[in-house]
């Protein structure tokens, strides 16, 4: 395949499994033959998908064999070409990492081999986790590069929607029931991956748009925040109305 320059904004947008993509040492490397051969398994490539993963890579002192490099770069497919982020947007690009790894954790996450019930506890804590951490703190760091403070409103309805969502698992878990575990783990699982990709669809465009237009960043992180509020509401509706 013929080399070809990709931003790093692609790379964390387009790579799922049907592309998986990582970074490595500024090369993009395709996993698509790779993913089932790998000796550390498929988890720890799935979970750095679309990411730089150059610092893990290294980490691993068999990858530094010449037969691992030589295959290396026999996946290579593309060179990062890289721009410069503004010094006071470096966070950003902090940020569409951090905004992919999460995806990556819980798009993995739902085992249907898994008992259901044992599955819904696992993804239950995990969206417990993203509302009380990660949920959070991208409503304080996105609010941060617009030079403000996140809404406290907001906040609080992202604590009372925590509450809200450990009760539901809760109840389902006291029932026992293997479908209505099974239906509300691939609820959560979909429900949390629609809003990470949605926002890393927005925080890669203001990515692309700081090469022209700092206004038009802004306005792709004002998106951002928008759909995290609106997708606190929706989800606090639809637990209520499932309750």
């Amino acid at each position: 395949m013929e080399r070809i320059a990709m931003s790093m904004e692609d790379v964390l947008e387009k790579s799922d499994k049907s592309c998986p993509l990582i970074v490595v040492d500024n090369q993009v490397v395709d996993l698509s033959e790779f993913l089932r051969w790998h000796p550390g398994g498929l988890a720890v490539l799935l979970a750095n998908l679309g990411r730089d993963a150059s610092a893990d890579f290294h980490h691993v002192s068999a990858h530094a064999r010449p037969g691992v490099r030589k295959k290396l770069r026999q996946l290579v497919v593309a060179e990062i070409d890289d721009v410069p982020l503004p010094e006071a947007w470096i966070s950003l690009a902090e940020l569409l990492d951090y905004v992919r790894l999460v995806r990556n954790s819980f798009a993995v996450q739902f085992d249907t081999e898994r008992n259901p019930v044992h599955d819904l506890i696992y993804l239950g804590q995990s969206c417990c986790h993203m509302l009380d951490d990660h949920v959070r703190a991208l409503l304080l760091r996105f609010s941060a590069l617009l030079d403000r403070t996140a809404d406290p409103v907001l906040l609080q309805q992202l604590d009372n929607l925590s509450t809200d969502a450990q009760a539901l698992v809760e109840v389902s878990l006291a029932k026992a029931d293997a479908i209505t575990a099974a239906s509300h783990a691939r609820w959560i699982q979909q429900h949390c991956v629609t809003l990470l990709d949605d926002v890393l669809a927005c925080s890669t465009a203001a990515a692309r748009a700081l090469r022209t237009s700092r206004a038009e960043t802004a306005h792709h992180v004002e998106q951002a925040i928008s759909l995290i509020e609106h997708w606190i509401h929706n989800t606090t509706e639809a637990m209520r109305n499932d309750a």
